[in-house]
């Protein structure tokens, strides 16, 4: 009887052949490219939106009479916004489909940055600015689940993919300071605090709206519904939303607690990241006060940091060609045996590229602080010192989340590193508070070095895992071992 059919779960769908053009894997390249660059622009824009405001700060202490690190606070505030927002969409979107979370998020997001430009005091900022953070978060959880949806089948594409991902959240912070010190100069700080980013996120919200849904699941439940099929609905209830967020603020921490592998490896990038947020009070102090240059052009030399995080990404993809997957005679990608089997390389290869890049953050930090310390030396000398900066940063990070993906099983990989972004983000939004007043108490040049001793003691982490990750990754309740123990 038509009347009598059954509902069916979900999980019991599937594509229709392996050919199915509904299927995100077999849509034409340029569609996911397409879809692909327009979810990294908004991680890009939501960034973007943590360093501009600081372009600004120094005309809201004038202008609301309120002291300055009450005002940085705004950046904390933001930082923390992003730090918490992705705990509950990343999950959330596993139920509902990736696309709803960006249609719904962006455009809140955006309301609350509007209502930035237009706040008469500073604690309707301040709080504004936690909401612009918590709004604009979700692509940054999200993308990654969007990404491995669009390309997981194809390893050569998915390595630029991710590496565009992964570039967007560094490259965002950078270019802030670029963009809105100009934008404070000529327009005051509703400008760089504001509108500029305003601009941004409406720029890039129509391709958001006409990107398609790319989770397999939603795609089968809507082509389901159309063919007449009864699909059993999962009722979102706020008691469902509750379980959600304690299980998954729970299991990053769990990882974090009981996971060496993780503890130390987010301790390493949270750091650098945070350093990289140091820099926003840092560089004021050494291009403005010891070079005297204009608040617009000192916002230049954060560039040389952008070179170097662009350049970092280039000598993975090459690395990755190269050294990762090498091309076979056949065509192919990829290691393989004399029986064309492929060979997987151990975990502990991608920390190659942590040991080249945590060797070039400290050489970074001193050079920046002894050139930087008076105006004898031309201004290029601590301008140029960014660029090991960059270069280094991204290949950390490159290094930690290839490291994470390999040790542990998917379902676990997402928790390691929402573990690391938070970490990164919660400890991000706590150096803007005192970097001030550690550059003009300690001086440029030992500020700098400090940053830098701790740089160089964090130097041997790769090298220690690469030794002894194998025993860690034996032992770890999350790991291989464990989560084949468990489903046997």
């Amino acid at each position: 009887e038509e009347g009598e059919q059954q509902a069916i779960d979900v999980k019991d769908l599937d594509w229709d052949s392996e050919t199915d053009p509904a299927n995100p894997q077999n849509w034409p390249k340029w569609k996911k490219w397409i879809i692909t660059i327009t979810v990294a622009v908004v991680c890009l824009c939501c960034s973007l939106g943590s360093s501009l405001y600081v372009s600004g700060a120094f005309q809201i202490v004038a202008e609301f009479d309120v002291s300055l690190e009450l005002t940085i606070s705004g950046l904390t505030y933001y930082l923390l916004g992003l730090a918490f927002g992705p705990l509950l969409t990343a999950p959330l979107s596993e139920i509902i489909g990736r696309k709803i979370i960006y249609v719904v998020s962006l455009p809140t997001g955006m309301l609350f940055v509007m209502g930035v430009g237009l706040a008469k005091n500073i604690h309707t900022i301040l709080v504004l600015r936690f909401f612009c953070g918590l709004f604009t978060s979700p692509a940054l959880s999200v993308a990654g689940g969007t990404i491995s949806d669009l390309w997981s089948d194809r390893i050569e594409e998915l390595s630029q993919a991710v590496a565009l991902f992964c570039l967007a959240p560094f490259l965002g912070p950078v270019l802030g300071p670029v963009i809105g010190d100009f934008a404070a100069e000529a327009k005051g700080w509703k400008w760089s605090a504001s509108w500029i980013l305003l601009m941004f996120c409406g720029a890039i919200l129509p391709f958001v709206l006409i990107c398609p849904e790319t989770f397999k699941p939603q795609i089968l439940k809507t082509r389901a519904k159309k063919r007449g099929i009864k699909i059993i609905e999962r009722n979102i209830t706020v008691k469902l939303l509750v379980t959600i967020l304690i299980n998954d603020l729970t299991r990053p921490l769990e990882m974090l607690i009981k996971e060496p592998i993780v503890l130390v490896l987010s301790i390493y990038i949270a750091f650098v990241f945070a350093v990289l947020f140091g820099f926003f009070e840092a560089f004021p102090i050494i291009f403005r006060g010891v070079y005297h240059m204009d608040s617009g052009v000192s916002g230049l030399p954060f560039l040389a940091v952008g070179l170097g995080l662009v350049s970092g990404v280039l000598f993975y993809l090459i690395l990755d060609k190269t050294y990762y997957f090498p091309k076979n005679p056949d065509g192919t990608r990829g290691k393989k045996d004399e029986n064309g089997n492929p060979i997987w390389d151990a975990p502990e290869k991608k920390l190659l590229l942590g040991k080249i890049g945590g060797i070039c953050l400290p050489i970074s930090l001193f050079w920046m602080g002894w050139t930087g310390r008076n105006d004898s030396v031309h201004w290029m000398a601590p301008t140029a010192a960014g660029f090991p900066f960059g270069f280094g940063m991204i290949m950390v990070f490159f290094s930690i989340v290839l490291y994470f993906s390999m040790c542990f099983p998917p379902i676990y990989v997402a928790s390691a590193v929402a573990a690391n972004n938070l970490l990164r983000y919660i400890l991000a939004s706590v150096f803007p508070l005192f970097t001030t007043q550690m550059y003009e108490r300690l001086t440029i040049s030992w500020a700098s070095s400090l940053f830098g001793f701790i740089a160089l003691a964090m130097v041997p982490v790769p090298f220690i895992f690469e030794k002894y990750g194998p025993k860690f990754r034996a032992r770890s309740p999350y790991g291989y071992a464990a989560f084949f123990k468990k489903i046997a």
